[in-house]
């Protein structure tokens, strides 16, 4: 490759990346309404290049928003890490992904929106729905071989169960917070973790097994 073409190769690559940086900066900021022009002057950028590098707004959109949900998840696994029961571990998955990493998900749910009317942007949903579910399987199985619990229903179908309490959760919270213009959760975080329990059909003797010590080395896993 010719030294101007790597040159032409990455100031393109630094382009996009300001442009991912800006808009998950304004996306968080202000939402799915943030315009093209909002995202450019963040990013330095020329609306043009949002269709060159990404094809429009909405796919934008949705790169920020699956790459935040799987921060998110990331984030919430890592807090729950040194959990002492499964109790404490699934409470804290909760509080971090409705408390500090709620905006992340919520930017999800409403990528989730877009599916039917832009069928383009599936592919990016169904990936990132995929990741999340077999981390989920994976840090589920953790939590499994350091207690014993049995559960009532196939791995993958319990981590997708959980993700969708936590989606489902966050939509009610947003429409909540957006009729009575507080910042409040909609549903206070007992009452997440009792549905996410309720949800998952964890029995009482099982929340409060002690987990033992993980022999795996951490790997990163996002929450399930």
């Amino acid at each position: 490759m010719t030294t101007s073409r790597r040159a032409t190769r990455d100031a393109g690559k630094a382009t996009r990346d300001a442009l991912l940086r800006a808009a998950t900066e304004v996306f968080t900021e202000v939402g799915e309404t943030a315009s093209v022009a909002q995202i450019c002057a963040r990013a330095d950028a020329f609306p043009n290049q949002v269709t060159y590098y990404f094809g429009s707004k909405e796919q934008l959109f949705v790169e920020v928003a699956c790459a935040a949900v799987l921060r998110a998840g990331r984030h919430a696994e890592e807090a729950a890490a040194s959990s002492a029961t499964v109790r404490d571990y699934t409470r804290t998955l909760v509080e971090t992904l409705l408390g500090p990493q709620a905006r992340g998900v919520e930017l999800f749910t409403r990528a989730l929106l877009l599916v039917p009317r832009r069928t383009d942007l599936r592919p990016y949903i169904t990936d990132t729905l995929t990741t999340l579910h077999d981390r989920g399987e994976a840090a589920l199985l953790d939590t499994l071989v350091r207690t014993g619990w049995q559960l009532r229903a196939d791995i993958g179908v319990e981590a997708r169960a959980f993700w969708s309490a936590i989606f489902g959760l966050t939509v009610q919270n947003a429409a909540v917070a957006n009729e009575s213009g507080a910042d409040e959760l909609g549903a206070s975080v007992a009452d997440a973790v009792t549905i996410v329990f309720t949800n998952m059909q964890i029995p009482e003797q099982v929340l409060d097994r002690p987990l033992r010590p993980t022999t795996v080395p951490a790997t990163g896993k996002a929450a399930r």
